[in-house]
């Protein structure tokens, strides 16, 4: 029977011990009296024009993504690079 060394019994120990302590989380008071936060119902800069965003109307979505045939093209590619890497280094005995 072999021992385990002591630095991997008080490794073990200190992960169950922290895995055992619940994990607490400050929660947000409130600031009002009577039990309701104190939220402001105007915002704090005016919002003028803001229905007048010639950019973007109710039928069109601003493009913000990329096209997938260049991300597939790019995996594609890297795992391509990467088989040939591997039967370059691989073991000519295997084959």
């Amino acid at each position: 029977m072999r021992l385990v060394p002591i630095s991997r019994r008080l490794a073990a120990l200190l992960v169950a011990a922290a895995l055992a302590v619940p994990a607490t989380a400050a929660a947000q008071s409130t600031t009002g009296s009577g039990g309701k936060a104190d939220v402001s119902t105007t915002p704090p800069v005016p919002l003028s024009g803001a229905g007048e965003n010639p950019s973007a109307t109710a039928n069109q979505l601003p493009n913000t993504g990329s096209d997938p045939r260049v991300l597939l093209l790019c995996g594609a590619a890297l795992t391509l690079i990467g088989a040939g890497l591997r039967l370059r280094t691989a073991d000519a005995d295997i084959y």
